[in-house]
């Protein structure tokens, strides 16, 4: 699988650039899914968030079915990503065990219908699974490791008031001495909930 995405990145997506402004409407190509997929709780509440005119305007609705997706391992990286993003302050406790958060292989991993999921929905302006492809590609989690484009992916979901990727993309720019810009995403961060992020020191260490 560690190919699948860098060639997917070289091939298919716009340059760092380009805008993405494809409509979230339009995507995500939904044959390329398992019905498991298809029929999951996570994929029900994904529905609900896109009766909406915004991102979190249907949380409250899609809630419990990323509480009921978060117990099945298909769903369980996507479930855990999207209850955090619906919440109200960013839900470290609810990220825990995600492979992706942290950078490493945990207990459920990736599922394959997640991991495409993750590639079509990035390049739908999806700021949650701009923040998953963000982190991977930055930190070199399932594919090989691109600073460029992971920054590029944190910054498209950081516009768009994701704050965990607010924060990654902050810890990014200290780690290219960009201090300022980072210093000012870090604040953005905590203007919109992330009081829990008292600084960079407090994020997930990567592992490469």
């Amino acid at each position: 699988m560690k190919w699948l995405l860098p060639l997917f990145i070289a091939t298919s997506t716009v340059s760092c650039s380009d805008e993405i402004d494809q409509p979230l409407a339009d995507c995500p190509t939904l044959q390329n899914y398992s019905e498991a997929f298809l029929n999951s709780d996570f994929y029900e509440g994904w529905r609900h968030l896109q009766r909406g005119s915004y991102p979190r305007e249907h949380c409250q609705a899609a809630t419990p079915y990323f509480l009921e997706g978060v117990e099945n391992d298909a769903v369980f990286e996507l479930s855990t990503l999207y209850l955090d993003f619906c919440s109200e302050t960013p839900n470290v406790d609810a990220l825990n065990h995600s492979s992706i958060y942290h950078s490493k292989r945990l207990t459920n991993g990736i599922d394959y219908d997640e991991f495409k999921w993750i590639l079509d929905l990035a390049l739908c302006n999806s700021p949650v699974e701009q923040y998953a492809l963000g982190k991977m590609l930055h930190d070199g989690f399932v594919t090989d490791q691109d600073t460029v484009k992971g920054i590029y992916f944190l910054s498209l979901a950081a516009h768009q008031d994701h704050i965990q990727a607010q924060v990654a993309l902050a810890n990014a720019l200290v780690e290219i001495d960009e201090h300022d810009i980072a210093a000012r995403w870090l604040e953005k961060a905590r203007s919109h909930g992330g009081q829990t992020f008292a600084g960079l020191n407090l994020s997930p260490n990567t592992t490469k």
